[in-house]
C-alpha cells in the first residue's frame, strides 16, 4: 500500500500551518495541538506530537535501522480549528 491522491480535494482550506486545532475523531480525540504540515493532495494534516505510530526502518548503507515513532497524518475533517481568542 502506498501513496494515493484524494478523489475529492478540499477547495478552500481553513486550516493552515501553525493553527491551533482540536482533534475531534481518532485515538487522540479531545486533545489540542499545532498544525505542523498540510498535505493538500491527500486532504490531510500533521499535528505536532499527535497520532504517533511506530515505523520500522530497514538498515541501509548510510543510515541506521530500527523502530522509530513518527507523526501520522490525520484527515482534515477530523480536526477543528480553535479560536485564538477564546480557545474553543
Amino acid at each position: 500500500m502506498g501513496w494515493k491522491a484524494a478523489e475529492k480535494l478540499i477547495r478552500h482550506w481553513k486550516i493552515l500551518r501553525g493553527d491551533n486545532v482540536m482533534i475531534i475523531r481518532g485515538k487522540d480525540k479531545g486533545e489540542t495541538g499545532i498544525i505542523k504540515r498540510v498535505v493538500r493532495s491527500q486532504n490531510r494534516v500533521i499535528v505536532e506530537g499527535k497520532n504517533l505510530v511506530k515505523k520500522h526502518i530497514k538498515q541501509g548503507p548510510g543510515h541506521e535501522g530500527g523502530i522509530f515513532t513518527v507523526e501520522a497524518p490525520l484527515h482534515a475533517s477530523n480536526v477543528q480549528v480553535l479560536d485564538p481568542v477564546t480557545g474553543y
